[in-house]
C-alpha cells in the first residue's frame, strides 16, 4: 500500500513539473522610437530557437516559463525579457551609439564616425590580425570596399595596394601615414608588428585632399597602440601562433616513360625520324628507351649523371611544407599624467618554395606625458626592427623552370654538384636547375 502511494506521488510530481514548464506561445511587437521593426530577431537564450518579426514588427515564438528571450536588431541595443505568465511581450529597442561615437583618425585630426561626411574606410584590426600576416597592408585585403590588395606570395614582399583603381596614371601606390610619418613605400610596413596597430583607416576622394598631391592615390593612416590614461592596472598581452602552409593542386610532371612516349608520338605526327639524343642515343628506334645515365653530355659536364629511377618530379623538388611561428609580447599602462606601451615580437615564416623565407624581430616603445595642468603633451614613438629575406635568385622563374625541366635530369650529378644546364643538342633543353636557382641568395 505504501509503495503504491509513493509511486503515485512521484507521478503526480512529474505532472506538476511538466505543467509548470509546459511550452507556451509568446507573441508581441518589436518596435523603436519610429514604429515597428520588421526583421528584428527574437531568440530563446541558450537555444537555437528563434524567429524574425514580420513587416509589422510582430512575432510569435514557443518558450517555457522562465526562459529568457533576447530581442536584437542591427544598430540597436539588444534587450532581454523573461517569460512569465503573460503571453504577450512588447519590446521597444533603443538605437546604439557605440558605432557613431567611434573616434576615427582623418588627416591631422580626429572625428566621431557619426560626424564623417567623406569617404573613409576603417579596418576592424582586432578581427583582421586573427589572420597571420607579415605586412600590415595585408590587413586591408577584403576588408575595405573599393580597395584591392595584390600579393606576390613571396615571404617578406610588399603587397600592391590600389585604392582608386588600376587606371591611375603612373604608379598606384597610396600614401601611408604611420603615427604621423609619411611614406609611399609599402615595404616599410614590414617593420610594423600588426599586433601593435590600434587603428587603420583609408581616406578616399576629397577626404585625402588634406595631404595634397601625394595623396592622389588615396591615404592609409595607421595608428599604433600607446596604452591608455588612468588604467586600473598594467596590461600584459602574450600572443603566439604556429602553423604550416602547403602548395596545393599543383600539376604533376611527366615521368621519363610518359615523357619519352610524348616525344615519340610528336615525332610520328610530324612524320619525322623516331630518334632522340637521350631516349635512343641519337639513333633511330621504334620506341623510346629510358637511359640509366644521361647521354651525349657536352665536355663542360664535369661528372656523369645517373637518371633517378622513376625520374625527377621537379615540382616536388622545389616545394616544401612551410612552417610559421610568431610570438608577440606587449605591456601597457597609464595614470593621470602619462601612458606607455612596450612590445617585442619575433616572426619566422618559411616559404612554400625551398630556400625561401622571412624572419623579423621588432620592438616598440610608445609613450606620452602631460605637463602644465595637461596643457602640454610630449610623446614619442620608437620602433626598431631587424629582418632577413631569403628568396633565391628568381623564385617566379624557378617555378617556370620546374615545369619545363626534363624528368631525366636529377637534382645532383654523380659528383654531388647541381645537374644542368645542358645544351639543346642533348635533348634536355638549356634550362638551369631550378633547385640551383633557389639556392642562390
Amino acid at each position: 500500500m505504501e509503495k503504491k502511494l509513493f509511486k503515485s506521488l512521484i507521478v503526480l510530481g512529474i505532472f506538476l513539473v511538466c505543467g509548470f514548464t509546459q511550452a507556451q506561445t509568446i507573441s508581441g511587437t518589436v518596435s523603436d522610437a519610429d514604429g515597428p521593426l520588421p526583421g528584428a530577431t527574437v531568440v530563446v537564450q541558450g537555444t537555437t530557437t528563434g524567429v524574425s518579426t514580420d513587416f509589422d514588427g510582430n512575432y510569435s515564438i514557443e518558450a517555457n516559463t522562465g526562459d529568457v528571450l533576447e530581442f536584437s536588431f542591427i544598430g540597436m541595443t539588444s534587450q532581454t525579457a523573461t517569460v512569465g505568465s503573460d503571453a504577450i511581450i512588447n519590446i521597444t529597442l533603443v538605437a546604439s551609439d557605440n558605432t557613431l561615437d567611434e573616434v576615427v583618425v582623418i588627416g591631422y585630426t580626429t572625428q566621431t564616425r557619426g560626424d564623417l561626411t567623406g569617404s573613409v574606410g576603417t579596418v576592424d584590426v582586432s578581427e583582421a590580425i586573427k589572420t597571420p600576416v607579415i605586412n600590415a597592408a595585408e590587413l586591408l585585403e577584403g576588408r575595405v570596399a573599393g580597395v584591392t590588395v595584390v600579393n606576390s606570395g613571396e615571404p617578406g614582399s610588399a603587397p600592391r595596394v590600389n585604392i582608386r583603381g588600376f587606371g591611375t596614371a603612373n604608379n598606384t601606390d597610396p600614401l601611408y601615414i604611420i603615427d604621423g610619418v609619411q611614406t609611399d613605400d609599402a615595404s616599410v610596413l614590414n617593420n610594423i608588428n600588426p599586433a601593435d596597430i590600434d587603428q587603420m583607416n583609408v581616406l578616399k576622394d576629397a577626404a585625402a585632399s588634406i595631404y595634397g598631391a601625394r595623396a592622389a592615390n588615396g591615404v592609409v593612416i595607421i595608428t599604433t597602440k600607446s596604452g591608455g590614461y588612468n588604467m586600473a592596472q598594467a596590461k600584459l598581452s602574450v600572443d603566439f601562433y604556429a602553423g604550416s602552409a602547403e602548395a596545393l593542386n599543383l600539376p604533376s610532371n611527366m615521368n621519363p616513360t610518359q615523357h619519352g612516349n610524348m616525344i615519340w608520338e610528336s615525332l610520328a605526327n610530324d612524320n619525322a625520324v623516331l630518334q632522340h639524343p637521350q631516349y635512343s642515343g641519337g639513333l633511330a628506334s621504334p620506341s623510346p628507351v629510358i637511359p640509366s645515365q644521361l647521354l651525349n653530355l657536352p665536355p663542360s659536364a664535369l661528372n656523369t649523371v645517373t637518371v633517378k629511377p622513376g625520374g625527377t618530379n621537379w615540382v616536388n623538388e622545389v616545394t616544401q611544407s612551410a612552417p610559421t611561428q610568431n610570438l608577440s609580447i606587449s605591456l601597457e599602462n597609464g595614470n593621470d599624467t602619462g601612458k606607455y606601451l612596450m612590445s617585442a615580437s619575433y616572426l619566422n615564416r618559411q616559404g612554400t618554395l625551398i630556400h625561401t623565407g622571412y624572419k623579423r624581430a621588432s620592438t616598440r616603445l610608445n609613450s606620452e606625458f602631460r605637463f602644465a595642468d595637461k596643457k602640454l603633451t610630449i610623446g614619442e614613438h620608437l620602433n626598431a626592427s631587424f629582418s632577413t629575406v631569403q628568396n633565391g635568385a628568381n623564385p617566379a622563374e624557378s617555378i617556370n623552370t620546374a615545369f619545363r625541366s626534363s624528368p631525366l635530369i636529377p637534382v645532383f650529378d654523380d659528383g654531388g654538384l647541381f645537374a644542368g644546364a645542358y645544351s639543346n643538342g642533348t635533348g634536355l633543353s638549356n634550362n638551369e636547375n631550378p633547385c640551383c636557382q633557389l639556392n642562390k641568395s
